[in-house]
């Protein structure tokens, strides 16, 4: 069966084939290779056994063209606007993949998704950095003898190892290839990292004991996801000498089973003009930066200044390293810019992501545009819009205004999840829920905190965290991260004229979902009637023919879990929400679903 033909990735595709961005064809080229790799993985697993040997024969293939498309654009010998590969049109059965093996579910999940990468999101670099690198290791480190194994992890890794091995092609030529491997999480312990067999195997079979190996990898936290690869490969190989470990401007050596750092510097071109990111915590740079290009007729410079949206600010300078390991992270570094004489905030930005990711981001955000701010800019990842004062929250809409004005609020709202199907499918969905492991533990977590029991159906919420959503129409979407009542806004103008608002619509850090826990999430946090509940069902279903009320009531427990996960998250976090708050809203939740179960279950 093949992707739906309006899928999320081939949305990806038709946006790159319109670029002339040589960056986002070189990262295209990327991803490319890292989904064919993991189909090929699948393939090695036994998933096709029909047809295994033909369609391993075949991807391997595709890989390799795609390994030499994104060569050609690092050494710079592909045209900007060259030919740009089809994304492959395969997919497989996760319920019948996960049945056979069990630790391919990670696998699953990571190829239902389009991960922003850190180097794109929140650990940024410039990529050209990965050269600078490649040309120190081959200056100071290399055995000239023999060219080094390029392997990277993916997802990271695969967007350096072709950089590096364009440097090391100029003295070894096409002996200098990478491999790309993909490090999954065991089933039985989620922090650990596994490599299954299949793909150590798709490896070259041998190597000189003596030769370099060089991991790429993004930068490293607690190191085990390369110690754990370098001890495989240290076996595998026989080696009698260290691995080696390059992030973007680090290289490490890995010695007694540890990190040992070699080098260490600021992973951005020093050639290129500061980005916002960078000017973050200068108010004057960044306000004078951005005056010109948000049509402010009326501000003046003097009057204006950048803020943080939280209270704690995550303001980032590149130049003072305090962390370690140091990050370049604006990924919680949102901003207001404002007038001083009145306090009042003028403009929002947020950032989305850089390089290929943010821009395409940028290119779906465009598409949801009648439910969010007005857009006045996009520069350097993040998006500017309009601070728009005065609106109400949708639940208290909901709760308080008569059936008329809710009516037409769902009438309206209903087009957000028509522009998600339209825009944002993934084929297929997870055979259950991801919270569906450990959804009592965030239940029970959650009683601890607020010291009382939340009422709920034991059986109806095992049941629901259980549902194969296999008929659903599934979607990549913001909802993990942004699934709480605030994120959804209205103004009622004086002439009774209704707009709508969702905010964080953008997906640079979101997941997968069904449709169903997408309804399900907005119904309980905007505490919806029945008669609304049954009409902005029946609306979407006007695009989801397979969608019923029944099976949004059925995910309302989904629902709830999603927000007790998010609420003890918060408790944690730098908003610390209060007790009492949690417990209320907790609580308000709980007894919402337990009245409306009985009100829609004769609907099915």
């Amino acid at each position: 069966m093949k992707d739906n033909p309006i899928s999320l990735f081939h949305e990806l595709e038709s946006y790159v084939r319109g670029s002339k961005d040589r960056l986002h064809r070189y990262m295209y080229a990327c991803i490319l290779e890292q989904r064919l790799a993991d189909l090929l993985l699948l393939s090695r697993c036994g998933v096709h056994p029909e047809d295994r040997d033909r369609l391993a024969v075949r991807l391997a293939s595709q890989r390799s063209l795609c390994v030499q498309a994104a060569s050609d654009i690092a050494e710079g010998t592909q045209e900007a606007g060259g030919s740009t590969p089809a994304w492959p049109d395969y997919k497989a059965a996760k319920s019948s993949v996960t049945q056979k093996r069990p630790e391919l579910l990670s696998l699953i999940k990571v190829m239902q998704e389009l991960r922003t990468p850190e180097c794109s999101g929140y650990d940024l670099c410039d990529l050209e950095v990965c050269r600078e690198d490649a040309l120190h290791w081959l200056r100071v480190h290399a055995d000239p003898s023999s060219p080094p194994v390029l392997i990277g992890v993916r997802t990271g890794g695969a967007f350096y190892a072709p950089l590096w091995a364009s440097v090391l092609k100029q003295r070894w030529g096409n002996e200098a290839l990478y491999h790309t491997v993909r490090a999954l999480r065991k089933p039985s312990d989620p922090g650990a990292s596994l490599y299954l067999p299949e793909e150590l195997s798709m490896l070259p079979e041998a190597i000189k004991s003596d030769t370099d190996i060089v991991i790429l990898e993004d930068q490293p936290h607690t190191g085990g996801t390369v110690l754990e690869l370098a001890g495989r490969l240290s076996v595998k190989y026989r080696l009698n000498k260290p691995v080696w470990v390059s992030s973007p401007g680090r290289l490490f050596k890995i010695e007694n089973g540890r990190l040992a750092k070699c080098s260490d510097r600021i992973p951005l071109n020093t050639a290129t003009r500061k980005r916002i990111w960078q000017m973050l915590g200068n108010s004057e740079e960044v306000v004078e930066f951005l005056l010109p290009k948000l049509g402010l007729s009326d501000a003046r410079p003097a009057d204006l200044e950048a803020v943080p949206y939280k209270s704690v600010p995550h303001w980032n300078d590149p130049m003072y390293r305090r962390e370690v390991p140091f990050r370049i992270n604006p990924k919680k570094t949102p901003l207001f810019i404002r007038r001083k004489s009145t306090n009042e905030p003028v403009v929002f930005a947020k950032f989305i992501g850089k390089d290929l990711f943010g821009d395409f981001q940028f290119h779906q955000l465009k598409k949801f545009e009648k439910y969010s701010s007005d857009i006045l800019a996009y520069q350097d990842g993040y998006v500017m819009t309009k601070y728009e004062p005065g609106l109400r929250e949708m639940r208290d809409m909901f709760v308080n205004m008569p059936s008329a004005v809710t009516g037409e609020i769902c009438q309206i709202i209903s087009g957000y999840w028509k522009t998600l199907l339209d825009s944002c499918q993934v084929s297929g969905g997870h055979p259950v829920h991801p919270l569906a492991d450990h959804w009592q533990a965030h239940l029970g977590e959650m009683e601890d905190f607020i010291g009382r029991k939340l009422p709920y159906d034991l059986d109806w919420f095992e049941q629901s965290l259980h549902t194969e959503w296999t008929s659903s129409a599934h979607v990549y979407t913001s909802l993990p991260y942004a699934n709480r009542y605030g994120h959804w806004k209205a103004r009622l103008s004086a002439g009774k004229r209704l707009k709508t608002y969702r905010f964080h619509i953008d997906s640079t850090w979101g997941g997968t979902s069904s449709i169903e826990v997408e309804l399900a999430s907005f119904l309980l946090e905007n505490r919806v009637r029945p008669d609304d509940f049954r009409l902005l069902v029946n609306q979407v279903k006007k695009e989801a023919e397979s969608l019923t009320i029944g099976a949004v009531t059925d995910a309302l427990p989904i629902a709830c879990i999603l927000q007790v996960a998010n609420l003890l998250k918060q408790a944690k976090g730098e908003s610390r929400l209060p007790k009492g708050l949690i417990l209320s809203e907790a609580m308000q939740s709980f007894e919402y679903l337990q009245a409306m179960k009985p009100k829609l279950s004769d609907v099915r």
